[in-house]
């Protein structure tokens, strides 16, 4: 064998070993336990939201939240709308999150959140929330803060 196919083999070889390792160094910053508690945060965000259980979501948030909603006017136009950590509060205490069930929900059935991972990096997290009732959808950030998940950012819109 040549050289230069020599070289050009055992190049080919560190190539392969070294993105092999780098891929492997970015899956071990997730751990399961990091999973299992961005999963909680979710959960006691949702199932908090279907049971008004405001301490439940307080726990899930972090205080400077902000939630958005791409809405349009019958004219066209496009608007963010914003609410804060507080304002959310307010609405589990005082609105029946069951009065926007998606139409022809059994209100029997047992409500099941799913939670759909999309990145896990350096304390930072990107999921999306899902469930079986509700007539809508969330795009989470959650950032690791002094050890626990919160929820930072919520990006949602009507199904």
């Amino acid at each position: 064998m040549r050289k230069s196919t020599q070289f050009n083999h055992l190049f080919q070889f560190i190539l392969v070993f070294i993105t092999v390792i780098s891929f492997n160094i970015s899956l071990f910053g997730q751990t399961k336990s990091d999973t299992l508690l961005i999963k909680e945060a979710v959960f006691n965000y949702l199932e908090g939201l279907h049971d008004n259980d405001a301490p439940r979501v307080e726990k899930a948030m972090h205080p400077e939240l902000a939630k958005r909603l791409i809405t349009k006017d019958n004219k066209g136009n496009y608007k963010l709308d914003i609410m804060g950590w507080s304002h959310l509060l307010f609405n589990i205490k005082t609105v029946d999150f069951k009065t926007m069930y998606k139409a022809g929900v059994n209100p029997e059935e047992p409500y099941r959140v799913e939670v759909i991972f999309y990145d896990i990096s350096n304390d930072i997290a990107t999921v999306k929330g899902i469930q079986n009732k509700f007539a809508f959808f969330d795009y989470i950030h959650l950032g690791k803060i002094n050890g626990e998940w919160k929820i930072i950012n919520i990006l949602w819109a009507w199904d």
